[in-house]
This record gives C-alpha cells, sequence and structure tokens, in this order.
C-alpha cells in the first residue's frame, strides 16, 4: 500500500478473543471495512482549491472579461454549497449544517474586492452582506476575519482618499454610482453591526473597538463631525465599560485600557483642533498626558503631543509649546516617520 494510500477501518473488538488459526483470520479479514470517504472528502477539497486559483488566474488575466472573472469566483460558492449539502444529506448527525466555509469566504472577499475596483457598489455591499453572513455562521477563523476585514476597511478608506484609482474604474456594464462616501459608511456600519459585543451576530470586542477607531479617523478626514461624535460616544462609553472591569483584573488588561483610552484622546484631541475649540482641546490633552500604563502607538502619542504644541503656541505658551513639539519629534522619530 503506497504512503497517499489512507483506509478507515472499523473492527469488532471480539474478534481477538478467537482461538487463533486460519479460521481467526477469516473473521478478522471479515472485521475490516475499507472506505474511500476521505480520499473523496480530499478530492473534494482539491476541486474547491483548483476552481478558487483557476478564478483568481482569470482575475489577473488582460484576456479575462469581468463577467468571466465575476463567474469563475461565483461558481467557486456555489461547488462548495453543493458539496455541503451532499455531506448534510449523507450525514445522520445533528452536526454543523452551515453550507458557508472557507472557500466560500474567499471567493466572497475576492467577489467584493473586484466589484469595488470595477466601480460596481450596489453589488459590492451585496457580496459583503454575504461574506458577513459567512463569518456570522463560524466557519472562519479569527486571525484570518480581523485580517480580511482590516484589508477590506483599508481598501474603502483608500477609495475615498483617492489613492487608489483603479477603484474609480466603470468597466462594468450596470451603470452604478460609485460614492467613495457612502461606500465607506456602508461598509463600515454593516461591519460595527455584525460585531457589536452586545447586539452584533458575531460579537467581537477587539474588531468592534479597532473599526470604531478607524471609522472615527475616516469621519475626521471626511469632515462629518456629528456623526464623529457618536462613534466617540460609543467608543467612551466601550472603554468606561473595559476600565472596570480592568480595575478589578490582570495589570494586561490595565494596559489594554490604558492603551485603548490613548487612542480615544487622540481622535478628541484632533475634532477639537479642527474646531478650534481650544478649552475642550487643553482638557483632553491634559488628560491624555496624566495616562500610566497604556502603551500607544509612537504615532499616536505623536498626533497627541504635535496638536498639544500648536495648542500651547496658540496660548503664546512658548516654554511649554517647545518642549511639547521636541517630546513629539521624539515620538515621530520613535514611529519611523520622517
Amino acid at each position: 500500500m503506497s504512503d497517499s494510500e489512507e483506509y478507515e477501518y472499523e473492527y469488532d473488538e471480539d474478534a481477538s478473543d478467537g482461538a487463533g488459526g486460519s479460521e481467526d483470520d477469516q473473521d478478522m479479514e471479515d472485521n475490516f471495512e475499507y472506505t474511500d470517504e476521505e480520499e473523496e472528502a480530499d478530492d473534494a477539497e482539491v476541486a474547491l482549491e483548483n476552481a478558487y486559483y483557476n478564478a483568481k488566474g482569470l482575475r489577473d488575466s488582460s484576456d479575462s472579461t469581468p463577467s468571466e472573472i465575476l463567474e469563475a469566483f461565483q461558481e467557486v460558492v456555489e461547488l462548495e454549497t453543493k458539496q455541503q449539502a451532499e455531506e448534510q444529506d449523507n450525514d445522520d448527525d445533528d452536526g454543523d449544517k452551515s453550507t458557508m466555509k472557507i472557500w466560500s469566504y474567499k471567493a466572497r472577499k475576492q467577489l467584493v474586492k473586484y466589484y469595488l475596483r470595477i466601480g460596481n457598489s450596489q453589488e459590492m455591499m451585496k457580496q459583503y452582506s454575504l461574506l458577513l453572513d459567512i463569518i456570522a455562521s463560524g466557519a472562519v477563523s479569527p486571525n484570518a476575519i480581523e485580517k480580511g476585514i482590516n484589508g477590506m476597511l483599508e481598501r474603502v478608506s483608500s477609495l475615498y482618499q483617492g489613492s487608489d484609482s483603479n477603484s474609480r474604474s466603470t468597466t462594468v456594464t450596470d451603470k452604478v454610482a460609485l460614492d467613495p462616501k457612502v461606500v465607506a459608511r456602508n461598509v463600515y456600519d454593516a461591519t460595527l453591526q455584525i460585531f457589536h459585543p452586545k447586539i452584533g451576530t458575531s460579537p467581537n470586542e477587539r474588531l468592534w473597538f479597532k473599526t470604531n477607531l478607524k471609522y472615527g479617523q475616516l469621519l475626521y478626514e471626511m469632515n462629518e463631525t456629528t456623526k464623529l461624535q457618536l462613534v466617540l460616544r460609543d467608543l467612551k462609553h466601550y472603554q468606561q465599560q473595559e476600565s472596570n472591569d480592568a480595575g478589578e483584573g490582570s495589570s494586561s488588561s490595565t494596559t489594554t485600557s490604558s492603551t485603548n483610552l490613548m487612542e480615544i484622546y487622540a481622535l478628541q484631541i484632533q475634532l477639537y483642533s479642527k474646531q478650534k475649540d481650544n478649552k475642550k482641546l487643553r482638557d483632553v490633552f491634559q488628560k491624555a498626558m496624566s495616562v500610566r500604563g497604556g502603551i500607544p502607538h509612537p504615532r499616536t502619542l505623536a498626533l497627541i503631543q504635535e496638536l498639544g504644541g500648536k495648542m500651547h503656541m496658540a496660548s503664546r505658551e512658548y516654554s511649554e509649546a517647545t518642549s511639547t513639539f521636541f517630546q513629539a519629534f521624539k515620538s515621530y522619530d520613535e514611529a519611523g516617520d520622517p
């Protein structure tokens, strides 16, 4: 038997109680059952993998049309759905009945990115909603979820910021206008809803908090201060609960809470600086500088110190401004910024 062949067998434990000899050997042989179920499962997995990478090959080919690429990725979803349905028909156990698995997740993610690339926001949001449904089914690992979601958020953010020129292409026959602001808001709102710690279908406090921070930064750049203030309200409410929990928890919990608080303060300081509200800016800056135990990113600390220095300059507090700017330069240097 070659190394590549694997057999699943079942045997009757009572068979070993026989008297031995050729009759015993025959009994043992009768009690073994060889199946090809594992090999069939491997073949199904290989078929899905091949279908997915064939679709990616079409995507990367200059000779492929958008419809060919979209159909290829959709076929991956349909193939896995069909395979899962067949497995459930043959399975008497009350196990996981989800027909949405990892290859469907990968294919949906590619569909979202491709629709975004060709400028069809309506279909992009439809596929993104289906992608979130797969995540809610529990079929995807937490690491894969965080990596995939962060990548998607960066794409919609860069779409608004204008750094991804390919995203503005309109090669699709469907004439669907792509408004970067609307796309960004829709994607962020849908993401925050599913990962909400209390009411989300796939609660994830860490990812919800990070997504809210990114959303707040994007809203700041969009100059949507009213919605930004709502995001800040949610973040502060969450952080207050986290701080209360950390008071009775470990030192690592306290560190995380303090770090998150610094991220919130950085966002608040940017808002008050833009609004030229020096009273609120000074209050938040002083709170930020009194935080202990956190490990904020050097760029976050540098931003707080830079805007604090500008605040001191506006108030003609030149000595304090010099000291604060110096600390900002050190933090930017530590962050690797020129």
